[in-house]
């Protein structure tokens, strides 16, 4: 296969990529009986702790949103909000331990088979991976600005 078909192919699988990708949001979303944008901010959230500005853009949406995605995890017991560990004027949103395992669990298995498949790549190879993948994580951001100024921030 020749260098410019090859790469055609890429650029095809990752635009399927997306559509699994969100595939397995929906998916995940109705297995922990929470709507995509809860699911998507307690993925943030498993990052660590974070303002609801910080969580605002990781998500896309307005403040107004967020507050409305905070206040129903923790009316949920999902989050917490608490003091922020360098400011205390500003408020963190965390993930309560019981969220955490429920996120892991829900992603346990594909990281089992994810790295299962990872194991069948040489060193060389992963690194070119984990650099593809971060520099298309970042141009998907990027395209995501462009398209919406709330989008991909």
């Amino acid at each position: 296969m020749g260098r410019d078909r090859l790469i055609e192919e890429i650029l095809d699988r990752l635009l399927l990529m997306g559509s699994e990708a969100d595939r397995l949001t929906g998916a995940a979303a109705v297995f922990n009986q929470l709507n995509r944008t809860d699911l998507r901010a307690l993925q943030a959230l498993r990052a660590g702790g974070m303002t609801a500005g910080r969580l605002a853009r990781a998500l896309g949406v307005t403040s107004g949103a967020t507050t409305r995605v905070i206040d129903s995890l923790v009316a949920s017991g999902h989050v917490a909000r608490g003091p922020d560990p360098t400011d205390r004027r500003r408020v963190q949103v965390q993930l309560t331990p019981a969220a955490e395992e429920q996120v892991d669990r829900t992603f346990a298995q594909l990281r089992v088979d994810a790295r299962s498949l990872l194991e069948t790549y040489d060193d060389a190879e992963l690194g070119t991976v984990a650099r593809f993948l971060e520099d298309v994580r970042l141009l998907v951001r990027e395209h995501a600005r462009r398209l919406s100024p709330r989008a991909g921030s």
